[in-house]
C-alpha cells in the first residue's frame, strides 16, 4: 500500500489481517463474479451492500486477483497475496474519505494515477465513498473518465443511492448480499423505537437513555447496525414509518458521516452511552434542519 498522510487506514482495521476464506464464505456469488471479471477488468467497480469489513475485504481479494502470480488466482499464499492481505503491497491505493481526503489530495494523487503499475495493476480503494464532497468527487470523475492502463479503481459504500450519480454510472456495480435484519432483544427494540421518535420529534429519548451504563458496547453497536438497515430500506421501499425515507444523496452523505463516526467512537472504546447519545441529537439536528 502507498502511505502518505492522508491514506491511512482506519484504526481498527490496522493489524487485522484479511481472512480470505471469510470472504469466499460469506459472499460466494460476488467472488464467482470478481473471477469473470478477470479478464476484462473495468475501469472502476463498485461494490455495494453488506459489511464495511466484507467491502473491503472483497476490494482486497479483487486486488489479489489481478496481481497474483497464479493465472485461476487468487492463490492467497503467494508474496502479492500476502502483502496485497497486509495492505502493504505497492501498487495498492487505500483511501479514506473520512480521513479529509479532499481535492487537493486527489489532486497530488493523479500523477501516480497515470503512472504504469509496478507488477500488473494498481488498485485503488476508496472506503466510505459516500462521504466523498462534491469537489472530491468531481475531482475523483476527471481520473475515471480518463483511465489510465493498468489501473482500476474500487469505491466501497453501502447503497449506491448514497454516492453521486456520476461516480454510479462510470462504475461496474456489484451488490453483496444483504445482511439478515439485526435482531433486537425487547430492551432493545425498546431504546431503537425510542431513537426513531426522537428523530422525528426531538424529545423523550435523551431523557429516557441518560447515565452511565444505560447501554453496553454490544448494545450500541446493535443501535448503529439497524440504523444502516433502517437508511438502505427507507431508500429501497420509500416507507413513510421509515425516518431515513426519501432522502436525498446530500442528506444520506451527511447520515452516513454521523454514523461512521459513531462506529468510530465504539472502536476507541468511548463510552456507549455518550455516542448513542451523541447520535441521537445529530441525527435529530440533521434530519430536522432545512439544509441537511
Amino acid at each position: 500500500m502507498i502511505r502518505n498522510r492522508f491514506t491511512q487506514p482506519r484504526v481498527w482495521y490496522i493489524n487485522q489481517c484479511m481472512q480470505p476464506s471469510q470472504v469466499i464464505e460469506q459472499q460466494p456469488r460476488i467472488v464467482s463474479l470478481l473471477g469473470r471479471l478477470k479478464s476484462s477488468p473495468p475501469g472502476c467497480l463498485l461494490l455495494e451492500g453488506g459489511s464495511s469489513l466484507e467491502r473491503k475485504n472483497l476490494a482486497l481479494y479483487w486486488a489479489m486477483s489481478l496481481n497474483c502470480s497464479l493465472v485461476n488466482g487468487p492463490c492467497l499464499e503467494c508474496k502479492t497475496c500476502i502483502q496485497t492481505g497486509q495492505e502493504v503491497f505497492r501498487d495498492l491505493i487505500y483511501l479514506d474519505p473520512e480521513e479529509k481526503l479532499g481535492i487537493d489530495q486527489i489532486r497530488e494523487l493523479r500523477p501516480i494515477f497515470s503512472q504504469k503499475p509496478h507488477i500488473k495493476w494498481r488498485i485503488i480503494i476508496i472506503a466510505e465513498a459516500q462521504l466523498l464532497n462534491a469537489e472530491s468527487a468531481n475531482a475523483l470523475l476527471k481520473s475515471l473518465e480518463e483511465p489510465c492502463p493498468g489501473n482500476s479503481f474500487v469505491l466501497l459504500t453501502p447503497q449506491r443511492q448514497s454516492l453521486f450519480p456520476t461516480l454510479v454510472s462510470r462504475s461496474f456495480t456489484l451488490s453483496l448480499s444483504c445482511q439478515p435484519q439485526v435482531r433486537l432483544d425487547q430492551e432493545a427494540k425498546e431504546s431503537f423505537l425510542a431513537l426513531m421518535h426522537f428523530i422525528r420529534t426531538g424529545q423523550g429519548f435523551i431523557s429516557s437513555s441518560a447515565g452511565k451504563g444505560s447501554f453496553s458496547s454490544g448494545q450500541a453497536g446493535i443501535i448503529l447496525s439497524r440504523c444502516r438497515q433502517e437508511i438502505i430500506s427507507g431508500a429501497l421501499n420509500q416507507d413513510r414509518d421509515n425516518p431515513f425515507s426519501l432522502l436525498s444523496a446530500p442528506e444520506r452523505h451527511s447520515i452516513s458521516r454521523i454514523l461512521q463516526r459513531a462506529e468510530q467512537s465504539l472502536n476507541f472504546k468511548v463510552r456507549p452511552d455518550l455516542v448513542v447519545e451523541w447520535l441521537a441529537v445529530n441525527l435529530w439536528k440533521t434530519m430536522s434542519s432545512g439544509e441537511r
